[in-house]
């Protein structure tokens, strides 16, 4: 890997690194979704100052070239974020669901003693 890409690489990981945590800190993202966010960060930020772990890697796996296994490792970084982030929706939909339901109930409740006044 050529120095400009690693840094490229390296002030792109940092700067996302940058932009997860102050947006932690103003409160725009949560701790808990931003976790994912900052694993993806620091693995991009460690591929930039140790590209050659990732011939280590290739070569454990026995794979060709090292951008394949960087191909691989991201595919599998994005399957990930795709299963969490509809694991998130299915838990909000069970809550919108329920609070729905119970919605129902208290206005129905309400019209029962609007009706008895």
């Amino acid at each position: 890997m050529g120095f400009s890409l690693r840094s490229g690489l390296f002030i792109a990981s940092l700067s996302a690194l940058v932009v997860i945590i102050v947006a932690v800190i103003r409160k725009s993202l949560n701790i808990k979704y931003s976790i994912v966010w900052l694993l993806w960060a620091l693995l991009s930020l460690l591929m930039a100052i140790f590209p050659e772990s990732f011939y280590k890697i290739s070569d454990f796996l026995g794979i060709q070239l090292p951008v394949n296994t960087v191909f691989l490792i991201m595919t599998a970084l994005l399957y990930a974020l795709t299963f969490y982030v509809y694991i998130m929706i299915s838990k909000h939909n069970e809550e919108i669901i329920k609070l729905t339901y119970e919605i129902s109930v208290l206005k129905k409740e309400l019209d029962e003693l609007k009706k008895k006044q």
